[in-house]
């Protein structure tokens, strides 16, 4: 897997390439290794999202409500937008499947 292809497609290198890999490491790869997998990233990553979304929001559309700012992020920051992105930067190209995983994912 070349991680240096990976950070060309999304524009940006990563200081701390082994942070990357966990990133990428999918829960059934990750128990097939005893590694851990990118869970507790992605947890921290959503709240980034949310928060980078919400003070985007705050500063660019003033003219909205609390409540309509909370709808906008979470139609923003929800798993089908996110899975859209991932999608167009193939994402899943690089990401660490367990075996069970690859093939479930050619049926």
């Amino acid at each position: 897997m070349e991680l240096a292809q990976f950070e060309d497609d999304i524009g940006y290198c990563f200081k701390d390439i082994e942070k990357l890999k966990t990133a990428l490491t999918h829960t059934s790869y990750a128990n097939e290794r005893n590694i851990s997998s990118n869970e507790k990233l992605e947890f921290l990553g959503d709240a980034i999202l949310e928060f980078v979304t919400s003070q985007y929001l705050y500063e660019n559309y003033k003219h909205l409500k609390e409540g309509e700012m909370t709808k906008v992020r979470a139609s923003v920051v929800c798993e089908e937008s996110l899975f859209k992105i991932a999608e167009k930067l193939n994402f899943s190209d690089f990401l660490y499947l367990g075996k069970s995983e690859r093939l479930n994912r050619w049926k």
